[in-house]
């Protein structure tokens, strides 16, 4: 290289850099206007809160969850609510040296097949009293049996009226019980769902959105699908189990729907600065085989013979020939990879000698496979990890925590009475893990040995409950199981 070139380049790469600034600074002049907006706005103009309106579903005369007793001095559920609710009640006036918190999600959170009183709920508020005795602790249960996410959006909005010091959420599990379409919902790329989000902290984008959503309902040609107010769920009807059909569009839609209405409760809390944890549940893995399986449709009639034909010979074989029944299987799983009984007894294959890792993988995939989703799926899953990581909330993988105390790592009948319903004892550990989010939080003190105070008044709480308590539980969970399986219209 000349010495004139050498001369040269030095001055090349000046020019771009310059060049480059000019760029950026002309950006910089051009954004100026929007950036002083934005910075007026913010000064001059609230937040718009979260839209209160769910372009999915809304509600015909819906009453309100808690009512003032006679007296007006107490809230109290509603006598309308009790189908679904338990009986709860809160002074009207709070004092000082209360804290109150709201506990929204479904059956579980209610604590079926038995009740409120071994609910996490209830174990919630007696680890909190012998952690910090000097606090008046309210923990008041909104478990709502069959209750989804969309029913829990009213019940959140009418709750921020009732001075809630936290909200903790458990939900997921009944996203699928109602029928319910979405032929007007327009599916959106999730990237830009993402861009849609991360721009709402723009107070020009947020106020934006709000006036063309307001525009958007006063066009909208057709309404969301009107619920009762009660729920009515497909397996309550007859042939329940049957409406149950492979149908990827509207699961994409459920799922788009349980992520708008967690986000909807998320910002409705945040917007009011109440403290919300949510909570990814758990569920029976090994001991729940899937509630209904179907093959695939575009199977050709040669392909199913084949595969009924592998079935047969591997259900035929001895678990003393355990790799020969999985090696049939899988050639099965080859011609139809979705039929969730055929995956589930791989990992029944895989549980057998021990391989744990690859049973829960199979078992995990058969639950997602279920063709009546009882039990919440991993994109679910994902959506309240996204949505606890959005909002800075803190997640109680109750999931996680339960397969880390597992000897094999998958959840099954040691933890759960039925598909999704923990023990008592589950209920227990649920309190816990809440217990210690919320002094994460620093919401409440943990002195050193209060647990020895929390293990004595557990000892005192189930001695109060008497046997009929544990009767009644047990005829539910019957009942229950018929449910799941179709059964509660057979003779």
């Amino acid at each position: 290289m000349t010495k004139a070139e050498n001369q040269g380049k030095p001055t090349q790469q000046h020019g771009r850099w310059r060049r480059l600034a000019f760029h950026l600074a002309a950006a910089a002049v051009a954004l100026s206007p929007l950036a002083a907006g934005e910075l007026v706005l913010r000064l001059c103009v609230a937040a718009p809160p979260a839209r209160p309106d769910d372009p999915y579903v809304s509600f015909s005369d819906l009453p309100p969850l808690f009512v003032l007793d006679p007296n007006g001095s107490r809230f109290e559920t509603a006598a309308t609510r009790l189908t679904a609710f338990r009986p709860q009640t809160f002074p009207a006036n709070k004092n000082t040296r209360t804290f109150r918190i709201f506990c929204l999600g479904g059956s579980t959170v209610q604590g079926r097949p038995y009740s409120v009183e071994t609910s996490f709920t209830t174990w919630l508020q007696l680890n909190l009293k012998a952690a910090q005795p000097e606090t008046n602790w309210e923990v008041i249960n909104c478990g709502g049996i069959s209750y989804a996410t969309y029913r829990l959006v009213p019940i959140m909005r009418e709750l921020l009226a009732h001075q809630p010091d936290l909200f903790v959420i458990y939900a997921g599990h009944n996203e699928f019980l109602e029928d319910r379409t979405y032929a007007d919902i327009r599916e959106v790329p999730h990237v830009l769902i993402r861009l849609h989000r991360a721009m709402l902290s723009l107070r020009s984008y947020a106020l934006a959105d709000r006036w063309l959503a307001r525009r958007q309902r006063r066009r909208r040609r057709a309404t969301p699908t009107v619920m009762s107010a009660e729920v009515q769920t497909k397996l309550d009807l007859a042939e329940g189990l049957e409406s149950y059909q492979r149908d990827p569009v509207w699961r994409r839609n459920v799922i788009a729907h349980f992520r708008h209405d967690l986000a909807a409760m998320t910002r409705m809390a945040q917007d009011t600065g109440i403290p919300v944890i949510l909570v990814n549940p758990v569920v029976n893995l090994k001991d729940c085989p899937p509630f209904k399986s179907e093959f695939r449709t575009d199977l050709s009639e040669h392909d199913r013979q084949q595969l009924r034909d592998l079935w047969d010979r591997a259900r035929a074989l001895e678990w003393t020939d355990i790799h020969d029944k999985i090696d049939l299987f899988e050639q099965a799983v080859a011609l139809d990879s979705r039929h969730a009984r055929l995956l589930f007894l791989i990992g029944t294959c895989y549980e057998h000698i021990g391989q744990w890792a690859e049973a829960k993988q199979w078992f995990v995939r058969a639950k997602d496979e279920d063709i009546c989703p009882l039990r919440i799926l991993e994109p679910m899953r994902d959506v309240i990890r996204d949505v606890a990581i959005q909002h800075g909330l803190p997640l109680v993988d109750i999931q996680a925590m339960i397969e880390a105390r597992t000897d094999d790592g998958i959840p099954g009948d040691q933890w759960l009475l039925d598909h999704v319903h923990p023990t008592i004892s589950g209920h227990q550990f649920i309190a816990d893990a809440l217990c210690r989010a919320m002094a994460e939080l620093n919401l409440v003190r943990l002195p050193e040995h209060w647990e020895s105070a929390r293990r004595q008044s557990w000892q005192s709480h189930l001695a109060s409950l008497n046997d009929a308590y544990y009767a009644q539980g047990l005829a539910r969970l019957k009942r229950v199981r018929d449910w799941s399986r179709g059964r509660i219209h057979q003779k």
